[in-house]
């Protein structure tokens, strides 16, 4: 099968969320660190390493596939609470497994009750860095154990909200 202009274009994507402009409004380069403006043939870097730099940065910190995968290997394949191991196999270089979930320790609905917020870019990598892909904040479960966590969460979440309902009541 031939590749055609149109399946190549396709191909590229460019998350504009990252773009930087200096004072003046011109382009930076996309890599955190860098203050570059970018050089042909990038459209969107100053050179091949910055090109590097950041797909390795992006991939491994806003890829869920590629994050719950890290997890799983992280965690030896077994379950944190009931420490069964579980089968898994790699598919398009992440970990699969039937059984296996990653889970939140904090829930992913408390990010704005832990001072997170995601409505500037700055801010949506802050989140997603420090608090929804957080290696300290995740876990390897099994379905049964975590479909048992979120009960019990969602239980005290529904008691805590009666009892705030009473509270104002009076």
């Amino acid at each position: 099968m031939a590749v055609t202009s149109e399946t190549a274009f396709r191909k590229i994507v460019y998350i504009e969320e990252f773009d930087k402009h200096d004072t003046g409004g011109n382009l930076l380069c996309r890599n955190i660190d860098c203050k570059n403006h970018p050089q042909s043939p990038y459209r969107k870097y100053c050179s091949r390493k910055c090109n590097k730099d950041f797909r390795r940065w992006y991939y491994h910190n806003f890829y869920w596939d590629r994050v719950r995968s890290d997890i799983f290997k992280r965690d030896n394949y077994t379950c944190q609470i009931c420490k069964r191991n579980y089968p898994y196999r790699y598919r398009k270089r992440y970990a699969r497994s039937k059984r296996l979930e990653c889970d939140h320790i904090v829930p992913r609905s408390l990010y704005e009750e832990n001072g997170y917020k995601f409505d500037t870019l700055e801010n949506k990598i802050r989140a997603t860095l420090e608090f929804f892909h957080n290696h300290n904040n995740l876990r390897t479960l099994c379905h049964d154990c975590h479909r048992g966590v979120t009960s019990k969460y969602l239980s005290i979440k529904k008691q805590v909200s009666r009892e705030n309902v009473g509270v104002l009541l009076l």
